[in-house]
């Protein structure tokens, strides 16, 4: 009888090794995947961080900048990366005041914490420049509170960037007619969005007054369109998309 070493067995078996020997070494130099990058922990800020924001904010700015007790509502951003210690920034908006007859603005202002440093110490204000929020103002009417804000950069002139807030749903329905141009817009052109800056923008071929607006969306993009400036009439020249980094 012959011994099942002889037979067609043996030829099947070393195909089947060699086949998984050859899987696993493809299996070893096939690459992982790379992790994906953790958002980074948030939290509410405790009954201890506002108490202490709220004394020094009283102690450092006047009721008629602030706008007194009714207008204090700061706003808490805390975050940390795991293993890292928690990052705690409070942002205050000044009463509302006109920039212009035209414009009403409120300015904000960001604080950063050192839960380490001395009582009374541990709150200075943030490095960045405060930022301008403004909105159209109405004839004979103080400027109160408003629901929608734009950013506005102090380099741009208050003429345009009146003009942009005014005419921005006509700029950006030519906008959109931009955006099958660019890859990176197309798929953007049906979203709703809204004016959220007016920014400087570099001066481009065929234009060289040129003003930024920057519009988001209800997804979480940024969409930039440049706008070309000539004498006191405004179009939409380019867009850029990205996705939204707040």
């Amino acid at each position: 009888m012959r011994s099942p070493l002889n037979s067609g067995a043996l030829p099947a078996v070393l195909l089947a090794v060699l086949l998984g020997a050859g899987g696993s070494a493809h299996a070893a130099r096939t690459p992982a995947a790379p992790a994906k990058p953790q958002a980074p922990q948030t939290r509410e800020a405790s009954d201890a961080e506002r108490s202490s924001f709220e004394e020094y904010y009283r102690q450092q700015v006047p009721a008629h900048v602030s706008g007194g007790p009714s207008l204090f509502a700061p706003a808490f951003d805390i975050q940390r990366r795991r293993g890292e210690p928690w990052q705690v920034i409070a942002r205050v908006d000044s009463a509302p005041r006109r920039l212009t007859p035209d414009l009403c603005r409120q300015i904000r202002t960001s604080y950063i914490y050192n839960a380490k440093a001395p009582k009374g110490e541990r709150w200075t204000p943030s490095a960045a420049a405060p930022e301008w929020y403004v909105w159209l103002a109405t004839p004979k009417v103080p400027c109160s509170v408003a629901q929608y804000t734009t950013r506005m950069d102090p380099a741009v002139h208050p003429d345009d960037v009146k003009a942009l807030i005014w005419q921005h749903r006509t700029l950006l329905a030519r906008a959109r007619l931009l955006f099958a141009g660019n890859s990176s817009c197309a798929r953007q052109r049906a979203l709703t969005f809204r004016l959220a800056a007016i920014e400087p923008a570099p001066p481009s071929n065929g234009a060289p007054v040129m003003v930024g607006m920057v519009f988001e969306s209800d997804r979480d993009t940024l969409v930039r369109v440049a706008v070309r400036k000539s004498r006191s009439e405004y179009a939409a020249w380019n867009v850029s998309c990205a996705a939204s980094a707040d």
